[in-house]
């Protein structure tokens, strides 16, 4: 059962002195006027960290299609367990859409970011808001992508073949059979140009709290297919100078090996964890997996952060346990089933 949390609303002033005026009035729900006091429904969404991630900001869109904010919000800390209330007073007569956006970090302007999150066409004062048409291309996020695998590429030369094939991992199926699109690639949903998947490996055991790992921002090719690398290439602990271009992966993922290219770089590993990194690994005592795959949704400002200065944005989308097994076992990547969701509608 969720639990309704109320949070603190950002508002502009004037809107919050129409507030003040209408309070009682809940607006004609078939046209409703602007003034009209409503609320916003959340589920799903957890607070931003509004030095490094901004902030959220609510919008009403005219039938030309201009955007009229309704002020920015945010989310208590206990919002992502339960359904967030945000109440809100309508900038505009009948709006054709409600959306939220994602504003970066310092934010001031009245112009909505690329990054919408979530939104849905205002119908007798009730919109249904959801990430189709805001992150996606208006598909539902994909439900079976595929596999992936554990491989290593960039000191095949050096030691030959296998060597450390347990410390890559690479978007692309070994078994091209186990792929419901009869391919090797992954297939994810195309986004729209506000977002881009992010790869990571987590490691979860003997520690309070989980290490992310990046190994790469990627797009889907326009048919939905992973047939491009990431934006870093085989990675800065794969060992090859040039990791971005080098290899002969064509598709996303990273190598943990050695840090010769790293310590030129000045990176080390977070977490404390030492390389090369055994990503099959399996705890001793349990037998469960002690890293995991997982793919999120970022906005389209953090496409260009520095070397593992990268975080998770709160869409995680998918997320698989490794577990034990060599390079010839494909591991499914795993939809979890969490996209968030709002709901519009007039204060009664």
């Amino acid at each position: 059962m969720r639990v309704p949390r109320r949070v603190q609303t950002l508002v502009p002033v004037l809107v919050l002195a129409a507030s003040t005026s209408i309070a009682s009035c809940g607006g004609d729900v078939t046209s409703p006027a602007a003034g009209s006091s409503m609320e916003l429904v959340l589920h799903g969404l957890r607070p931003l960290d509004p030095a490094t991630e901004g902030s959220y900001e609510l919008w009403a869109y005219t039938s030309a299609g201009d955007a009229v904010s309704a002020g920015r919000f945010t989310l208590d800390a206990g919002a992502a367990s339960g359904d967030a209330h945000v109440p809100f007073v309508l900038p505009i007569a009948n709006p054709s859409r409600i959306a939220v956006t994602v504003e970066p970090p310092g934010d001031t302007d009245q112009t909505p970011s690329l990054s919408e999150l979530l939104g849905g066409t205002m119908d007798h004062g009730h919109a249904h808001l959801s990430i189709e048409g805001s992150v996606t291309d208006g598909r539902p996020l994909e439900r079976t992508p595929g596999h992936h695998s554990l491989f290593t590429t960039s000191n095949n030369l050096e030691l030959g073949y296998p060597s450390f094939e347990d410390s890559g991992l690479w978007l692309f199926s070994i078994s091209v059979d186990v792929n419901p699109y009869k391919r090797r690639e992954v297939h994810l949903t195309p986004l729209l140009r506000g977002w881009t998947y992010e790869g990571w490996i987590v490691y979860r055991q003997g520690t309070p709290d989980e290490v992310w790992i990046p190994y790469g921002k990627y797009r889907p090719d326009q048919d939905g297919f992973l047939t491009s690398r990431d934006n870093t290439g085989s990675g800065y602990f794969s060992g090859d100078p040039d990791y971005v271009n080098g290899g002969v992966e064509d598709v996303p993922g990273d190598e943990w090996t050695t840090s010769r290219v790293a310590d030129h770089l000045g990176l080390t590993l977070p977490g404390g964890l030492a390389l090369p990194l055994i990503l099959n690994a399996v705890d001793s005592a349990t037998g469960e997996a002690v890293w995991h795959h997982v793919i999120t949704i970022e906005p389209i400002v953090d496409e260009n952060e520095p070397p593992l200065a990268d975080r998770p944005f709160l869409l995680r989308p998918y997320r698989n346990a490794i577990g034990a097994g060599g390079p010839e076992v494909p591991r499914e990547i795993l939809y979890q089933d969490n996209d968030p969701t709002g709901d519009v509608q007039p204060v009664p």
